[in-house]
C-alpha cells in the first residue's frame, strides 16, 4: 500500500511540477484512462451477465472492475491536472465544462462527472444491494456507459489524431459492449 501511495505521489508531483514525467503524462494520462476505463466498463458487464462466468470467476472479475475503475478514475484526475497546470485549459473550463470555446472539453467534463457518479455508486454498493434500491443502482452506475461513450469521443477527438488500430480498436470495444447490453436487456426481460 505504502508503494502505490509513493507512486501516485510521483505522478502527481511530476505532472503538475513539470519536467520530462509531466510531458509524458500529458501525452499519455489521459490514454491510460480512457483504456483503464474502457476495460473497466467492459468487465463489470461481463460480471453483471449471471451465468457467463463461474462463480470464483465472477468474484475476481468484480475485484478487477473495482481496481480498473479506481485507476481509470485516478488517471482521468491526472489528466485534468496536468492539462490544467500546463495551461492547456482553464481550470473554470475543466470544471465546468464550459468556458473553454471547445464543445470536446465539455464532453470530457461530462464523462469524468459521470465515472466519478460510477465511483460513487461502486462505493456505496452495499446500500443498494437491496430488492428496494437495485433499480436507482444500476440506472446511477449504468450513467457510466454514457461516461464511457463521452469519453471515447472525447479521447479520440480531443487531442493528437488516433491512428487508424486505435480508432477501430474503440469501434470493436463499443461493438462488444452494445451487443453485450443487448443480450443482457433481453435477458432480463425473459427473466
Amino acid at each position: 500500500m505504502a508503494g502505490v501511495v509513493v507512486a501516485a505521489g510521483v505522478l502527481v508531483g511530476g505532472g503538475l511540477v513539470g519536467g520530462a514525467l509531466r510531458g509524458f503524462l500529458d501525452r499519455m494520462a489521459g490514454v491510460v484512462a480512457l483504456v483503464a476505463l474502457s476495460l473497466a466498463v467492459m468487465v463489470g458487464l461481463a460480471t453483471a451477465l449471471r451465468g457467463l462466468l463461474p462463480p470464483r470467476a465472477r468474484t475476481a472479475a468484480q475485484h478487477l472492475h473495482r481496481a480498473l475503475g479506481v485507476l481509470g478514475v485516478g488517471f482521468l484526475l491526472l489528466h485534468i491536472g496536468v492539462k490544467v497546470a500546463g495551461g492547456r485549459v482553464a481550470a473554470g473550463a475543466a470544471a465546468l465544462g464550459w468556458g473553454s470555446g471547445d464543445a470536446l472539453v465539455g464532453l470530457g467534463t461530462l464523462a469524468c462527472y459521470l465515472f466519478l457518479l460510477a465511483v460513487a455508486t461502486g462505493v456505496w454498493r452495499g446500500v443498494f444491494a437491496t430488492r428496494r434500491w437495485i433499480r436507482p443502482f444500476r440506472v446511477l452506475h449504468g450513467a457510466s456507459y454514457a461516461g464511457w461513450l463521452a469519453a471515447v469521443v472525447h479521447g479520440l477527438t480531443a487531442g493528437r489524431a488516433p491512428a487508424p488500430w486505435v480508432v477501430a480498436s474503440y469501434a470493436l470495444c463499443l461493438t462488444a459492449t452494445a451487443a453485450t447490453l443487448a443480450v443482457r436487456h433481453l435477458r432480463n426481460r425473459s427473466a
